[in-house]
């Protein structure tokens, strides 16, 4: 019986799925073969798991931890499953998650119409390069999509609570949080489901014997300087381009990552939160004023999780090369929601995803020396991020000035 129903699925279903797992495992093979973009599975993460093994402690649960303590589940994932080596047992789980993701993107096979959204988030996640499969991120994107998909096909209260779960492991979820909040009618009934689910999330951790610790990555990150990475560190890396005394990249020991020096560095890191959530508040207010136009909801929450996404990416203090994820778990919303003028979103998309994996890590010895092939790729990907803001915050703002526009 189960056999005849696998049988009976499209072949172009299980040729997209091929097609995954071979770009997994291609990335998985040059990441391994040259330098080294799994670093942070390889030292940091297997370090976080053996620590709390021998400390019997928990990160983000009883010791303070940068991460909220949900994204531990991965953290384990690849230890019970490969007890002998940690890399192996991570890149089972991801491949897996990978490939349920793509499956439930295409209906498991009953979706077939979404074919272009699966090749889309193939084509990126190869794009970024072996980081794409390196890092917190893949479980986060994978929430995300599945999310999207539920919130086509489901009860919207259905796909907040895997937004919700997504923004535990990381902050970029939030804003589709933040979207469906502005699109919904009935305001009072999202924030009492979120808060149910959020309680549920807070009652798992004080049942592993949570304390303070699980609020710890609220704060553990605040008082950081500007990453190199970062889209607002383009104002540092264009005097480093141009030889100007006094700017450089240097290495931050506390926050392990490679950070700008320079006049205003300090300055402008002590506001950029501020800056952010203010970007994020006009995002909320061109959302508002697009619904009062009777926008269609779909439309709507493509175009708002896509600028609120790149509201808390364009200006983070942080731009490690896997946040293009963030973008690229916005960017499928629009076309699982087929969204008008949405081409130019998805192209950008593609083209900043591969100057990802160029700048990390192939030419980020390069960006790190100052040299200027390097730093010019990353001010030409960081400018192409900043291109899709511009261009989504556009959009929402036509959808808000007439009726007869938003349709």
């Amino acid at each position: 019986m189960l056999l005849n129903k696998v049988k009976a699925l499209p072949r172009n279903f299980w040729f997209i799925l091929l097609a995954a797992l071979f770009a997994q495992l291609t990335l998985i093979w040059l990441g391994t073969a040259a330098g080294d973009p799994f670093g942070d599975v390889r030292y940091t993460y297997d370090a976080w798991v053996t620590n709390m093994i021998q400390g019997h402690n928990l990160l983000g649960i009883n010791e303070p931890w940068v991460y909220p303590f949900i994204a531990e589940i991965p953290l384990w994932l690849a230890h019970f499953v490969w007890p002998a080596d940690y890399m192996t047992g991570w890149f089972i789980v991801v491949v897996n998650v990978n490939m349920i993701m793509i499956a439930y993107l295409l209906g498991w096979g009953k979706a077939i119409e979404r074919f272009k959204s699966a090749w889309f988030l193939i084509g990126c996640i190869f794009l970024c390069g072996p980081v794409a499969i390196g890092r917190f991120e893949v479980f986060s994107l994978a929430l995300c999509v599945i999310a999207a998909v539920s919130y086509m096909t489901q009860p919207v209260s259905i796909s907040m609570q895997f937004f919700n779960l997504a923004t535990w492991i990381k902050v970029s979820p939030l804003a589709a949080l933040a979207s469906g909040f502005v699109i919904t009618d009935q305001k009072i009934k999202f924030i009492r489901n979120l808060l149910i689910g959020t309680v549920v999330i807070l009652l798992v951790g004080f049942l592993l014997g949570g304390n303070s610790s699980m609020f710890s990555f609220v704060g553990m990150q605040s008082g950081r300087g500007i990453q190199v990475e970062s889209s607002i560190a383009i104002l540092w890396l264009v005097q480093i381009l141009f030889g100007i005394a006094g700017s450089k990249i240097v290495y931050d020991n506390n926050i392990l990552t490679f950070q700008v020096t320079g006049a205003g560095v300090n300055e402008i890191a002590s506001i950029m939160t501020l800056v952010q959530f203010g970007a994020l508040g006009i995002t909320l207010w061109l959302g508002f004023r697009a619904k009062k136009q009777g926008v269609d909801k779909n439309t709507l929450f493509a175009w708002m999780f896509l600028t609120s996404t790149l509201d808390l990416l364009v200006f983070n203090k942080v731009g490690s090369p896997q946040y293009e994820l963030w973008l690229v778990g916005a960017a499928i919303v629009g076309l699982i929601a087929g969204t008008k003028n949405w081409k130019f979103v998805t192209y950008l998309t593609l083209i900043t995803s591969g100057l990802s994996w160029l700048i990390f890590p192939i030419f980020y010895g390069d960006l790190l020396d100052g040299k200027p092939f390097g730093v010019g790729l990353l001010i030409l990907r960081n400018l192409g991020v900043i291109a899709v803001l511009v261009y989504s915050n556009q959009q929402l703002i036509k959808l808000g000035k007439a009726k007869s526009v938003a349709a």
